[in-house]
């Protein structure tokens, strides 16, 4: 019996000690190790060496972040804490020593794929001991989640979601929760009402009666959901890791005791912090990851923020104004077209027609080209009323088309027509914005094999559909490099084009010999008398 336990102990050893050379390789040791030290300095256990679970439940609150949402998101947020002790570092001793802290973290930030952390993240959420706003899910047998949710407690869920990463992207240097003179951050929520109408669709099959207010209690399986955001936005799975991470990383930090910064203003763009977070949570392409951070900025403090590079109302309209701004940026683009859909009635007046926004993701810029480019990581979105990637099939490359007719080009009895296109093939674009920046046509998802099926605009049919674009935005994801190439680009073309304008009178000789003089003497006065030299 002793051999055997003495065995087992041995074993377990033995996996704590490969678990620590396994975070010392991905550089997490060290942080975890202040970490440790800190929470169980600071603890009033009996026991040295070990955290006690009221600490480590302060440790990972969500305060001083504070909302005014009138919802279960508001109870939530100060019960996160003992959530996320209870399912990842639950001891019956009440006290966390060293080898459950670090077991722990591995499970909560480093085990398992997008599928795996997504359950634990819904358990989170559902977990039976608080009042979550799942309370409909529970584990059976500790592998598959079961239950139901609403739409309601998914845009719940949305919010918790976005507040923790917002918690994780919080520098260093903030007063941490519990702290002596720790302050409060009253934020407001994003509008993720898109996102919501995107489940509403997907769990009901109909698109919800009003986009301005989704309120459902019909109670949906928690399969449909987890197979929702594993298509549309799956880097969510990521939140809770992050949170995690970020908290323990900002213990034992030098300067945890400055006072917030002023939170930023609201964006006033057609690129929104919910739209933002939303396409950087629905791509897998790394620079889509300034979208989430730009997203839960809340201070300004960040300098990799998207880069409005165009924008139809502030540059003027049309492909020339257009051109002028997007040519030479080589980095990854974001390009949002708003539009609205008349329903028969010429007379309608504005404020009834159909509003709604598509938007485009081009990894290596535009190019001024005659034919399709692009690659695989091009993606089209709807993006409201109703949020939806349309990634490549990898069947077709129409991925982009942009084209600008410039000066001295041949004449053609057929021209090439001028514009910005996705998808499809010519003449019969997935989408297509015509040259005067005036109508935007959307095609039916048959006529294109280069992205997935779905509707850019809500309730679309075989028909096309053709909107009055009210604004284009064009964002650079390049960062400051791309900014500084496309700087340099555009000062040799204006040297260039300068080069051209100058002209050298002394090249051309006497004006009076020049056979152009000559000729308009004679288009002036044909009986003029002229004596040939010979």
């Amino acid at each position: 019996m002793g051999s055997a336990a003495s065995t087992s102990k041995g074993a377990e050893d033995q996996g704590i000690v490969q678990l620590e050379w396994r975070l010392q390789a991905s550089g997490d040791l060290p942080f975890l190790q202040r970490a440790f030290s800190h929470l169980s300095a600071s603890g009033s256990g009996s026991m040295s060496h070990s955290i006690p679970s009221m600490t480590l439940q302060d440790c990972f609150s969500l305060m001083p972040l504070k909302t005014r949402a009138d919802s279960t998101v508001l109870v939530f947020i100060s019960q996160l804490g003992p959530a996320i002790s209870h399912n990842f570092f639950r001891t019956p001793s009440g006290q966390v020593d060293w080898p459950l802290f670090i077991t722990g973290f591995d499970r909560c930030c480093k085990q398992g794929l997008g599928a795996d952390r997504l359950k634990s993240l819904l358990t989170l959420f559902g977990d039976g001991e608080s009042d979550g706003p799942l309370p409909g899910l529970q584990l059976e047998g500790n592998k598959d989640l079961v239950g139901f949710v609403t739409v309601d407690q998914v845009h719940d869920l949305l919010c918790l979601c976005w507040l923790m990463m917002c918690h994780a992207r919080l520098p260093t240097s903030i007063k941490l929760a519990g702290s002596a003179n720790s302050n409060e951050m009253d934020i407001t929520l994003p509008d993720l009402r898109p996102l919501y109408n995107s489940f509403y669709a997907a769990a009901t099959g109909s698109y919800p009666d009003k986009s301005t207010d989704v309120s459902s209690k019909e109670e949906i399986l928690v399969e449909r959901l987890c197979s929702w955001i594993l298509t549309v936005i799956p880097g969510i799975s990521e939140c809770m890791a992050q949170y995690v991470q970020a908290q323990l990383q900002r213990l034992g930090s030098e300067n945890n005791e400055v006072s917030f910064l002023s939170t930023r203003s609201a964006w006033q763009w057609l690129l929104t912090s919910g739209t933002a977070w939303s396409i950087g949570l629905s791509s897998r392409d790394s620079s889509t990851k300034q979208l989430i951070s730009a997203a839960c900025d809340l201070w300004g403090g960040s300098e990799s923020y998207p880069s409005l590079i165009y924008r139809a109302s502030n540059h003027g309209q049309g492909m020339n104004r257009f051109w002028t701004r997007v040519e030479g940026y080589k980095g990854p683009l974001l390009m949002l077209i708003s539009a609205t859909t008349k329903d028969g009635d010429e007379s309608e007046s504005v404020s009834k027609r159909k509003k709604w926004i598509v938007g485009a993701l081009i990894p290596g810029g535009l190019d001024n080209k005659e034919n399709f480019y692009g690659s695989s990581g091009c993606c089209l979105f709807a993006v409201a009323p109703n949020f939806l990637p349309l990634r490549s099939t990898g069947r077709e490359t129409n991925y982009v088309y942009s084209y600008k007719k410039t000066p001295g080009t041949i004449y053609r009895s057929h021209p090439i027509p001028e514009g910005v296109g996705f998808g499809g093939s010519m003449g019969r674009e997935r989408l297509w914005l015509d040259a005067d920046f005036a109508f935007l046509t959307v095609h039916h998802h048959a006529v294109d094999k280069t992205y997935h099926s779905g509707a850019l605009v809500p309730g679309q049919g075989y028909a096309a559909v053709q909107g009055k674009v009210g604004e284009v935005e064009v964002w650079g994801l390049g960062g400051s490099d791309a900014d500084e190439q496309q700087a340099k680009f555009q000062h040799r073309e204006n040297l260039f084009a300068e080069q051209r304008r100058k002209v050298d009178l002394k090249s051309f000789g006497n004006w009076r010999d020049s056979p152009e003089a000559a000729m308009m003497d004679m288009v002036s006065n044909p009986q003029k008398a002229t004596r040939e030299e010979r």
